[in-house]
């Protein structure tokens, strides 16, 4: 049988590693006995991950394979964990009640809550966000929320932007100002104290890429294939690039550089001036990378549709170096200790050297793994068999 042939034979069997490529170094395991789905988080050296289980247990902290404490939420929590200000942040649902959670990072204990009757089939989303000691929360695909999270029983929401239906991106913070996009083809400025609309601006297409932010301007592009730059307080326009593709990938600053990944009907990897945006260079692919670009040193990674993992110079474009996955990136790549890991497929993760590409080490399991997290030390990865795993380096 030809090589490639059985190459896509071994891809097919989920578990099944690729020959030649070492296993990965697994330091230690804890089962947790329910399907993790969501992405773990970490934050010095523990590990908090909610399963698959609205009843009993169903966030846990766990730090060198030993469970610190477990939680119950009494309801399924809908997206991952946030972690911040000591604190772990849980949304989950029991009927028509949606619940945000302040849960203490140390003890387990529920530091206060925060309830929104809601019908059911609003509640979309729940995707929370922790920023510059804010939290927000966007509970139903359309509002965003800000909260005070510090305090054994704050003050709760300090206020709500209320959309008109359209789901907005994740936001950022830039000084004094949230910033953020909208389906609804707009840009939106928001005073984070007091979440009051401080500017927007109409550009024609939706933004579904969450905003850079550098130098006191927010950079974000739109489905129509065009970035904009705004000065973050006042909402002006400072300049604009367009390709001819999607951006829904958020653009990634260096020094003074954005990069930018354009999708269908593009294909490219465009580096501008975060200034003027001014092109600098461009570099064409053959397919579109659907996660944003990562940098090492002067390295930019993507990890394109088709299956290919390239290096290309910061300050040229030029490919460096360019291998083969094997398979279809599914998560975001992440840099970790002169690695790029990333999850190909639904069953495997792989490592590849930064500086060159080549194949470091592999994971294969039978069970559905979640997108990689990388602390100091170790990365973590679960797994729908209810495993959760530290690899060493």
């Amino acid at each position: 049988m030809h090589f490639r042939n059985v190459l896509a034979v071994l891809m097919a069997v989920p578990g099944t590693a690729l020959a030649g490529v070492s296993p990965a170094p697994v330091e230690w395991t804890a089962d947790l006995h329910q399907p993790i789905y969501s992405v773990p988080r970490v934050v010095g050296g523990t590990v908090y991950v909610d399963t698959a289980q609205s009843r009993g247990p169903n966030v846990f902290a766990i730090q060198k394979g030993r469970i610190l404490w477990r939680y119950a939420t009494g309801g399924a929590v809908a997206m991952p964990l946030t972690v911040g200000g000591e604190q772990v942040f849980a949304a989950s649902d029991v009927g028509n009640t949606h619940y945000m959670r302040a849960i203490n990072a140390r003890t387990g204990r529920l530091v206060w809550d925060y309830r929104r009757q809601q019908p059911p089939q609003c509640m979309c989303s729940h995707i929370t966000h922790y920023e510059q000691n804010l939290l927000f929360a966007e509970t139903d695909g359309h509002s965003l929320y800000a909260f005070h999270p510090v305090g054994s029983m704050p003050d709760h929401r300090i206020w709500r932007f209320a959309g008109d239906g359209a789901r907005l991106t994740a936001p950022a913070v830039a000084g004094n100002t949230v910033v953020f996009g909208s389906a609804d083809h707009r840009a939106y400025g928001l005073a984070a104290a007091t979440g009051k609309l401080v500017w927007q601006q109409e550009t024609g297409y939706a933004f579904v890429a969450e905003p850079a932010v550098w130098k006191g301007l927010v950079i974000l592009g739109n489905r129509g294939g065009t970035v904009h730059a705004y000065a973050a307080a006042t909402g002006k326009p400072v300049w604009s690039f367009s390709t001819t593709g999607p951006v829904d990938v958020p653009a990634i600053v260096w020094r003074d550089r954005v990069f930018v990944a354009s999708g269908p009907g593009d294909r490219g990897i465009y580096a501008l001036s975060a200034k003027t945006g001014k092109q600098l260079w461009h570099a064409q692919m053959a397919d579109y990378t659907p996660w944003a670009p990562v940098l090492d040193g002067h390295t930019l990674v993507v990890a394109s549709r088709d299956g290919d993992l390239t290096g290309f110079s910061v300050r040229t474009g030029k490919a460096r170096w360019r291998t083969r996955l094997h398979g279809e990136p599914m998560s975001q790549p992440v840099l970790w200790q002169q690695k790029i890991v990333l999850k190909i497929g639904d069953h495997r993760i792989g490592a590849y050297s930064a500086s060159n590409g080549q194949p470091v080490w592999e994971y294969a399991a039978r069970a559905v793994v979640t997108d990689p997290v990388a602390g100091k030390h170790h990365l973590y990865i679960g797994t729908s068999a209810g495993k959760l795993l530290s690899v060493g380096s």
